[in-house]
């Protein structure tokens, strides 16, 4: 029976030789196309296919320009002038977030959470050296308590800040690496005083983080943490933190890939 429409199929696999985990049917796609063959590719591939199944255009599946990557909206309208069928126009996102991701206020003045903004920090990385990705972590009043304010300053240790250590990954990874998240956070930071002015005093928390997920085969972050607290001068609870994070997340699949990252975090609401 005839298919009613041209559709694409996406193939992504594991990077195992032998293709094992494809479902049948698209691995022989696969195995039959010029990208199975091309020596540059990576792991995943576009096919589109006509109303009765025969595959019409292929590309690489990962966006960007260079080897192994492909232009999807130009491939797509390649596709679709084979297909014969009309240029595609743009469609207006429907309840798009017209802002950056945001919390609400907790009602007191302890902030509702961080807002972290993750970049590869790689010049030759087009795509996600320039496109950060941001996140929010949720944080209420006694998730604080531990940054607070401390004349003599004092020690703190990584696995305290978890939750927004947790997201220190860089874009583009494999779906099987992003979805295990760090299981160890290592490293013991430094809480000293850092000034005042009129309005605040200042406390400087700073120190070198070691994040794993496993053992010495799975994925790691390495870096150092510099994060500036602001108090109010009568008190010890936090106001607001603004911070960075710079180190390699040492990314292993068929050996380690050292992806540098480059991290910026704020309190938020302010």
């Amino acid at each position: 029976m005839d298919l009613l429409k041209p559709f694409l199929v996406t193939a992504a696999h594991s990077g195992n030789a032998d293709i094992g985990d494809l479902d049948p049917a698209i691995r022989e796609v696969f195995t039959k196309s010029d990208l199975s063959k091309d020596p540059k590719r990576f792991n995943v591939f576009m096919f589109v296919l006509d109303s009765k199944g025969k595959v019409v255009h292929e590309f690489h599946g990962l966006p960007g320009r260079g080897a192994g990557r492909s232009d999807h909206q130009a491939e797509i309208q390649k596709a679709r002038a084979i297909l014969k069928l009309p240029e595609a126009k743009p469609q207006k996102a429907e309840g798009a977030p017209k802002g950056l991701p945001d919390l609400t206020a907790l009602g007191s003045e302890a902030p509702a959470g961080v807002r972290l903004f993750i970049r590869q920090d790689d010049a030759k990385n087009s795509i996600f050296n320039k496109l950060p990705v941001v996140e929010v972590v949720s944080m209420k009043p006694d998730d604080w308590k531990p940054l607070a304010f401390a004349p003599k300053g004092k020690d703190i240790e990584a696995a305290v800040l978890k939750n927004w250590l947790v997201w220190l990954y860089p874009a583009g990874i494999r779906a099987a690496d992003e979805k295990k998240p760090f299981q160890k956070f290592s490293g013991t930071l430094k809480l000293e005083q850092a000034g005042s002015d009129d309005k605040f005093r200042y406390a400087l928390l700073r120190g070198k983080i070691l994040l794993a997920k496993g053992g010495d085969t799975e994925s790691e972050f390495e870096g150092e943490l510099e994060v500036v607290l602001t108090y109010r001068p009568d008190a010890a609870e936090v106001q607001a933190v603004r911070g960075v994070v710079e180190g390699a997340y040492l990314y292993r699949t068929r050996g380690t890939s050292r992806e540098k990252l480059r991290v910026a975090l704020e309190s938020r609401p302010k």
